[in-house]
Order: C-alpha cells, then sequence, then structure tokens
C-alpha cells in the first residue's frame, strides 16, 4: 500500500508543476480554439480547393474538439478544482469516449492529409481526378470519425468488463494485447510510420521541384512542417503515456512522478491540437496570403 504521507521536496514540486500545467494546458486549448477557427476560415481563401484543403478544415474542427475536450474542459476544471470524473457514470462514460475518440480522429486526419498530399505530388492526373468531387474528401473524414468512435466504443466496454461492471471477465493477457495493438499499434505506431515515409516523400519532392511561383509546392511545404511537428509533439506524447501505462508506482513520489508524466503527455497532445495555424503561417506564403485575404474582407480594412 503507498504511503501518501511521506511526501518529500520532489513530490512538492511535482504537485506544483500538476497545478501549473493545468492552468498552461488550458491556456493553449483556448488559444488553440481560436487558431483552428481561423485555419478553417483561411482555408477557404485559399486559391485551389482541392481534397488536401478539405481534409485540413476537417482537422481543424476535429483539433478544437479535442482541445476543447481535453485542455478546456479536463484540465481547466482540474484547475478550478471542478472535476468529479468517475468513468463509471454514463455521462462520464461519454465524455471519456468523446475526448478519446476525438484525439483519435485527429490524429488520422493529420495522418489522411499526408497521404493525400503524396498522392498529389506523386500521381498528379490520377489525383486531378480523384479530388475534383469535393464529397469524397468529406466521405473520407465520416469514415474515419465512424472508425474512431466505434474503437474506442470497444474500449470503454472492455473498461467495464475490468472494473466489474458488466459480468463477462477478460484476462490480463487479454488486456496486455488490447493496450499493445490499440493504443502502441493502432494509435502509435501505424500514424508515426505512415508520417516518416511520406515526409521523407515530401523532403524529396520539395528538392527536385524549384518553381517558386508553384502552390503545389507551397502546400506540401506547409503540411510538411505541421507533419514534422506533429511526429514530435505526438511522439513526445506517446512515449509519456506508454511510459505511465507500464510504470509500476511504489512510493509516493512515484505516484507523483507518473502524474508529471501524464501531464506532460496532455500537454504535448493539447499543443499539437493548438498549433497548426502557426505553423501553417510560417510554413511560407501560401496560408498567410490567404489569411491576409480573410483579415481584409472581415474587418474591411486595408493594408
Amino acid at each position: 500500500m503507498i504511503n501518501f504521507t511521506n511526501y518529500d521536496s520532489k513530490n512538492y514540486v511535482y504537485s506544483k508543476f500538476e497545478n501549473y500545467s493545468n492552468f498552461l494546458g488550458l491556456i493553449i486549448a483556448v488559444f488553440g480554439i481560436f487558431f483552428n477557427f481561423c485555419s478553417y476560415h483561411t482555408a477557404k481563401f485559399l486559391k485551389q480547393q482541392n481534397s488536401s484543403i478539405t481534409l485540413l478544415k476537417c482537422l481543424a474542427v476535429w483539433d478544437s474538439l479535442a482541445i476543447l475536450q481535453d485542455g478546456v474542459i479536463n484540465l481547466g476544471g482540474s484547475y478550478f478544482h471542478l472535476n468529479a470524473f468517475n468513468i463509471n457514470r454514463f455521462c462520464c462514460k461519454i465524455i471519456h469516449w468523446h475526448s478519446s475518440g476525438s484525439s483519435a480522429t485527429a490524429i488520422y486526419l493529420m495522418t489522411t492529409l499526408a497521404v493525400d498530399r503524396s498522392l498529389a505530388i506523386g500521381v498528379p492526373i490520377w489525383f486531378k481526378q480523384y479530388s475534383n468531387p469535393p464529397g469524397l474528401a468529406y466521405k473520407t473524414c465520416l469514415g474515419i470519425i465512424s472508425i474512431m468512435y466505434l474503437g474506442f466504443g470497444v474500449h470503454l466496454f472492455i473498461n467495464d468488463i475490468v472494473n466489474g461492471v458488466c459480468t463477462y471477465t477478460v484476462s490480463q493477457r487479454f488486456m496486455y494485447y488490447f493496450f499493445v495493438i490499440g493504443v502502441i499499434i493502432v494509435f502509435t505506431s501505424i500514424p508515426f510510420v505512415i508520417m516518416c515515409i511520406t515526409n521523407v516523400f515530401f523532403i524529396y519532392k520539395l528538392r527536385i521541384r524549384r518553381s517558386k511561383n508553384d502552390s503545389e509546392r507551397h502546400l506540401t511545404k506547409m503540411l510538411l512542417t505541421s507533419s514534422l511537428a506533429f511526429m514530435i509533439l505526438m511522439g513526445a506524447a506517446s512515449f509519456c503515456a506508454i511510459y505511465s501505462y507500464y510504470a509500476t508506482p511504489s512510493t509516493a513520489n512515484d505516484v507523483a512522478f507518473i502524474t508529471f508524466i501524464q501531464k506532460c503527455a496532455e500537454i504535448f497532445a493539447i499543443t499539437n491540437s493548438s498549433m497548426n495555424f502557426i505553423f501553417y503561417i510560417v510554413s511560407g506564403p501560401l496560408f498567410k496570403n490567404a489569411f491576409i485575404c480573410l483579415v481584409k474582407q472581415t474587418f474591411n480594412v486595408k493594408f
């Protein structure tokens, strides 16, 4: 049994970090919702409207939903001491289901966006035929959303079994393989490998296509920047989440350190879903010019 009374100075540092990280996550999430709002509406002003832009707008929406839940409701509620989360309550199950489903949807939308851009620069003739009807991109988004939420619905059912809410029983070996397949492989390894392959392809194509006025080149560079940031931030978040899952705390300090790691994972994930707009702006003139057009039309200003 863990004795929570024997806290030392490390424990105090971890507890202070938890409070500060809740506040930091809340602030990042609030700005992230605004940035994703800007991304969605700026995308409408891009001259080329294809499946990549449609996926980009869908990504902005689901990133916002993910950080609204994880950043504003979860971390904001923890900071203001408003959380009373119990996974066995029906409403909390729905919240947990939406949180996991929206995060996984955002991950696979980013992965699909990278694959879509690879097809655009790898097989451009076929891509023009494929990307003309925007309904196909929306159907792809709908399919990703359905699969992710269905998958985490199964996760909640398994969680009920483990907690004794259901009358079924499962072995620890089953739970181990469920976590390995569901979290490590499906939601971490597969997207990471796909992003690595597409980023190498992006870099190769950017090196051989030198036209400065090529809008496809600017769009590819923009998505390369955001996908590299995605790999770094989500890689760090996944490492922290997996470490905290396999850790076996034996003292109060161990529990505090694992909480510290879990908060790091949450901050990395929220930052990843919040900063795409900044990455789009700094990666080149394409998105920046579209954003300027949005500001001019919205506020009726000239500059």
